[in-house]
């Protein structure tokens, strides 16, 4: 059996900023466990981000594949340039990154080790089992993803009330002529979700994804997103695709994330408590962001020696008084920007460039106001019929 203060089940963004947290600012024992062999074998983000994490975490230059001084937003018809700069990672390396971060503080971070569930004792959560062994802790931070290994078990997360998405993604060399991001909202390109092009240094990500809910009501026909995907890398004159170097996928569950984060012994980050924004899918930056808030907490209950469910819940709190009431609001955008029928998609993109600076900035930090949403929403009368599904958002 291993004793350590501190064990991190996952090495994603947020599994890997709370370990890089604890090892910079205190002298307690922390490991780190990761299932995949090596860090980089983590190819589910698109690696899309923004300055807040490029600047807020001190992202080293050497894993940022890419920027741009603008957005793009395109429906059917309609085409809009917002201002808003942003990063391109190269993910694999930025785990890799965050990893040798985290150890050169003394982290001990473990890769093959895949976590198989909590360990409890009267009541409190005092370790993991891993498929070789017991490790104990005084606190265990659940940063697993979208599995959610140790919430679901714990009976902190239900994934079955979530709603689930999947994405894919191509990392393409050749030339794509753009200075700017692009997210296309089209039901001809992505049912039910939308597609994106992110331009590189040397290469660009061409990507699609759907709320599956939506997929099914808005996809013609039975094909994949594998085929939704290659349909438009071959048939968008924009670029000239020479080879397909990496294929990035992964699925998503996400609700309005008002979840228990907190219990004794045990706090839970980024997806293991679906953190993921749920308007445009963003998954770094709240992810890493919860880390934070969480690393906050928890440095302060290991000091006082006083890890109990009442000690962590600040950072429960935190969470839900910064994030809680915009994502559940956005959730419910969202629910309805991906049903929205070609024209209302052209209309929600005009109307997206007709924000000013500041709403730009609103927008780009998912702090947008009641006014920012109605602006943006092209409402319809056939919208009343949709209120009984949204309204389970709101409760």
């Amino acid at each position: 059996m291993t004793v350590y203060d501190v064990v991190v089940a996952g090495g994603g963004p947020a599994g890997l900023q709370f370990a890089r947290e604890l090892g910079a600012r205190t002298d307690y024992r922390v490991c780190l466990l990761e299932a995949n062999p090596s860090l980089a074998d983590n190819d589910k983000s698109t690696g899309g981000t923004f300055e807040q994490v490029v600047d807020g975490f001190d992202v080293d230059e050497s894993v940022v594949m890419g920027s741009s001084p603008g957005v793009v937003f395109e429906g059917p018809t309609a085409r809009e340039r917002l201002a808003i700069p942003n990063y391109v990672l190269d993910f694999p390396a930025f785990l890799e990154w965050l990893g040798e971060e985290a150890a050169s503080d003394g982290v001990d971070v473990r890769t093959g080790t895949r976590v198989t569930g909590p360990l409890v004792e009267d009541g409190q959560v005092v370790g993991v089992e891993t498929r070789g062994e017991t490790i104990r802790a005084n606190l265990v931070v659940d940063a697993t993803g979208e599995t959610g290994a140790l919430t679901t078990e714990l009976g902190m997360w239900d994934r079955e009330a979530g709603q689930r998405g999947i994405g894919k993604e191509f990392e393409v060399s050749g030339t794509f002529d753009s200075d700017a991001m692009v997210f296309r909202f089209d039901h001809e390109v992505a049912p039910g979700g939308y597609a994106w092009v992110f331009p590189g240094d040397d290469r660009f990500k061409v990507g699609v994804c759907w709320v599956n809910d939506f997929y099914e009501r808005h996809a013609t026909d039975d094909r994949s997103i594998d085929d939704y995907l290659r349909s438009w890398l071959e048939r968008d004159d924009r670029w000239q695709a020479d080879e397909i170097h990496a294929t990035h996928a992964g699925a998503v569950v996400s609700d309005n994330s008002i979840n228990q984060r907190a219990t004794d012994g045990f706090v839970a980050v980024g997806d293991s408590v679906s953190s993921i924004n749920p308007l445009f899918g963003e998954g770094i930056r709240p992810g890493m962001e919860s880390a934070r808030m969480a690393a906050d907490v928890a440095i302060d209950a290991l000091d006082a020696d006083d890890v109990s469910r009442e000690r962590l819940a600040a950072y429960e709190r935190r969470w839900d008084g910064e994030k809680g009431w915009d994502w559940r609001l956005q959730r419910i955008v969202g629910e309805l920007l991906y049903d929205f029928d070609a024209g209302q998609q052209d209309e929600f993109v005009r109307a997206s460039g007709e924000f000013s600076r500041a709403g730009l900035d609103r927008l780009q930090q998912y702090d947008l106001s009641i006014r920012d949403l109605l602006r943006l929403y092209p409402a319809r009368a056939s919208d009343f019929l949709k209120l009984p599904r949204v309204a389970r958002h709101l409760v």
